[in-house]
């Protein structure tokens, strides 16, 4: 446990090196640049006693995206792989009988790295383009005020859809602190808030046809 709890903060370091905060985010607005989170720890029990033999740590990574989702999946494999080659100069020990590698018993740590799911690239809207220009002056108009800002996360086929050519935004009319929240909800008042501004986007647009 110890092993992975520096493994971890040494990958940490890393990642934050190597994807540091990118100059596009400030022109974006992204609240936070990309992370690497720890969200889950498990392991196969024991008592209190017992130093258990292995552990697993969960986590999520939040790519901005100016950086390659491809590019940071090697990435993280070169990091696992050089710490495994080198655990005993690379991870800081705890206290004195602190060890990763016992050579009497041949005994040695190793780190493993897998990936769930579907890696999914980030968006980032052109703010330049028609749809974006008419998506910003409906929502001045029916909300009363505009705003753009960007998060970190993405959506299936977002990128993919701008990657063909279509010109991609992303927009919500809801209560953003209850998204993804316990008991999630939205207001109908807010949901017919975003259809207006629908409508006026295709008026305008069907207006410079």
């Amino acid at each position: 446990m110890e092993m992975n709890m520096e493994a971890l903060k040494e990958i940490q370091k890393r990642f934050y090196t190597d994807f540091p905060p990118h100059e596009k985010e400030k022109v974006y607005k992204f609240a936070t640049p990309s992370t690497m989170k720890p969200t889950k720890w498990s392991y196969p029990g024991g008592g209190l006693n017992q130093i258990p033999g292995e552990c697993t740590i969960s986590g999520d990574i939040r790519l901005t995206p100016f950086y390659s989702t491809s590019i940071v999946v090697e990435k993280l494999k070169g990091y696992v792989e050089d710490i495994n080659e080198r655990l005993e100069t690379t991870l800081d020990t705890r206290g004195p009988v602190s060890k990763y590698v016992l050579p009497d018993e041949n005994l040695r740590g190793r780190l493993e790295i897998s990936f769930d799911g579907d890696v999914m690239n980030g968006v980032a809207c052109n703010l330049e383009s028609r749809g974006f220009k008419a998506l910003c002056k409906a929502t001045e108009e029916i909300v009363g005020h505009v705003e753009p800002y960007s998060i970190t996360g993405s959506l299936p086929l977002i990128r993919e859809l701008q990657d063909e050519g279509f010109d991609v935004q992303t927009a919500g009319y809801g209560l953003l602190k209850t998204y993804h929240a316990k008991n999630e909800y939205c207001l109908f008042s807010d949901m017919a808030q975003g259809f207006q501004v629908f409508v006026s986007i295709i008026s305008q647009l069907e207006e410079e046809v």
